[in-house]
């Protein structure tokens, strides 16, 4: 793995704790401002399909605006520009991999 795909690689690590910081804030205000939505996507404990996909379906719509939460919509926009950052991130770093294999 050259520097540029190794720098990326810590990055992403990086991003990923970022993101799981994110996600346990969202629940925990959830949890306390929103009970209904917070058993409506499900346990953010571990890694439940369920949850996740959960997870992203209120990032991806407009839930967080039909909340009427400034925090919780700010924590949630914050999220998917991260996730949009981390996927792009991801794809260069694949990439990055497999030219940098066929250079070698």
């Amino acid at each position: 793995m050259n520097a540029f795909a190794s720098l990326l690689f810590f990055a992403l690590f990086g991003l990923a704790v970022a993101w799981l910081f994110l996600v346990h804030g969202l629940f925990r205000s959830l949890e306390r401002q929103h009970p209904d939505m917070y058993r409506e996507i499900g346990s953010p404990r571990g890694f439940e399909p369920r949850a996740s996909s959960a997870l992203l379906a209120f990032l991806l719509t407009r839930k967080p605006e039909a909340l009427g939460d400034p925090a919780i919509l700010r924590r949630a926009n914050a999220m998917r520009v991260l996730l949009a950052v981390y996927v792009a991130g991801f794809g260069t770093l694949v990439c990055a991999i497999v030219l940098g294999g066929r250079a070698a």
